[in-house]
């Protein structure tokens, strides 16, 4: 027992082992008020108590930060809210959780989606993804939204943001989808850091998208596989340059051409033809492994290769781990130039590289292909996915139908 004074706590020697406990003691002490000293030599001020039938010890502050007359003011303070049935860890929580609050109303939704992008989009989702998502947050969304408390938001704001888009209905539906995602990503993780505990984003209806059916015909197919052939030396002869760059430019154009005929003959996404890799070719067994980050799905695909695409595949030299290499030493980043340019000599305008994939698709379904299979070779996981091609199957079933005996 000890009269807790600056100069005992100073003095006072730590323990060899855990820690000791000294005690005020005296005509002015504090019952519950002492030193904790630890074997380490951390000095604190703490005060003991009891109360709902609970012993609880709450620690001042450090020797230091606190001298013993400044903890022992607050000791006597403590002490009297204990005697009229306050806990002062209670309070203590109170005021921690109140400060939070207080914080997370103020937080915008610059602040959520700056949170979701880090926390969400940048672990689970592909770079091309990502980009789109920043896309719609700095163009639409926070020009109009950014500065609002998310404590504040409203169904009805998000839905006259979402209005406001119906020219673009598309655009509308991918903006609502978004900031559906980020309130329901921020509520998951914790509605009380946000200030919310419903997505405002929810129940609001979205506008009726036209699927795109656009399909190209053997005709149009054949214009193109004619136009691509020619487009190297059209793209070498254009430009003004010397035979050196001109040589560069001509082998840059075949393997855009070269890229986009994969796509044309396997049916595959434009990103899985330009991050194609010769590992993930067997070339012998004739199968190509999309692995599973390529993947829309994002589940490894094992795609066998018709002979067409066998023999594309056979004839490219291999200048590197992939299999359409760019000139920084990774792959080919788009092919929106090339693939503007051979449409516009082909003749076939409005036309995206995408409809190769719906192209590829509906000329199997329409050759009596089945659509499980079609599904297979398109990497489609769901039935319904492939199902939109269901109306093209209608030439096997007039061929069964037209083997009915003649009667007319």
């Amino acid at each position: 027992m000890a009269i807790l004074t600056q100069t005992f706590a100073k003095r006072v020697k730590a323990p060899e082992s855990d820690y000791d406990i000294h005690w005020d003691e005296g005509t002015d002490s504090i019952a519950g008020f002492g030193l904790r000293v630890t074997a380490t030599g951390v000095k604190s001020f703490v005060l003991n108590y009891r109360i709902h039938a609970r012993q609880r010890r709450y620690t001042i502050g450090q020797l230091g930060a606190w001298t013993a007359e400044m903890a022992r003011q607050e000791a006597r303070r403590l002490r009297t809210l204990v005697d009229r049935g306050e806990d002062p860890f209670a309070i203590e929580a109170a005021q921690r959780q109140q400060a939070l609050e207080d914080e997370a109303r103020q937080r915008t939704v610059k602040d959520l989606s700056d949170y979701y992008l880090t926390n969400h989009a940048e672990v689970h989702k592909r770079p091309r993804s990502i980009a789109e998502d920043r896309a719609m947050l700095e163009t639409i969304i926070l020009p109009q939204l950014g500065r609002m408390r998310v404590s504040t938001m409203t169904r009805r704001d998000v839905a006259e943001l979402h209005a406001s888009l119906k020219g673009t209905p598309y655009r509308a539906n991918r903006v609502l989808a978004l900031m559906h995602k980020m309130f329901s990503f921020a509520i998951a993780e914790d509605a009380s850091a946000w200030g919310t505990a419903s997505n405002p984003a929810a129940g609001i209806s979205r506008f009726h998208e036209e699927k795109r059916d656009r399909w190209l015909s053997e005709d149009e197919l054949q214009r193109l596989a004619t136009a691509m052939e020619g487009y190297p030396e059209r793209c070498a002869a254009n430009a003004g340059v010397s035979e050196k760059q001109r040589k560069f430019l001509r082998k840059e154009a075949h393997r855009a051409m070269n890229a986009i005929r994969l796509t044309m003959v396997t049916g595959c996404r434009k990103g899985e033809a330009l991050t194609a890799k010769w590992s993930d070719l067997d070339l012998a067994r004739g199968v190509w492994t999309k692995p599973s980050h390529h993947t829309k799905q994002k589940k490894t695909e094992h795609v066998p290769l018709s002979a067409q695409a066998m023999a594309l595949l056979q004839g490219l030299s291999r200048d590197g781990e992939y299999v359409f290499p760019g000139r920084t030493g990774q792959h080919l980043r788009d092919l929106k130039g090339p693939w503007s340019k051979v449409c516009e000599t082909a003749k076939v305008p409005g036309v995206r590289i995408h409809d190769l994939r719906h192209s590829f698709a509906s000329h199997l379904v329409s050759s009596g292909i089945s659509l499980p299979i079609v599904g297979k070779l398109l990497g489609h996981t769901q039935p319904q996915t492939t199902a939109r091609y269901a109306h093209l199957a209608d030439n096997p079933l007039r061929e069964a139908a037209n083997r009915f005996p003649v009667v007319l």
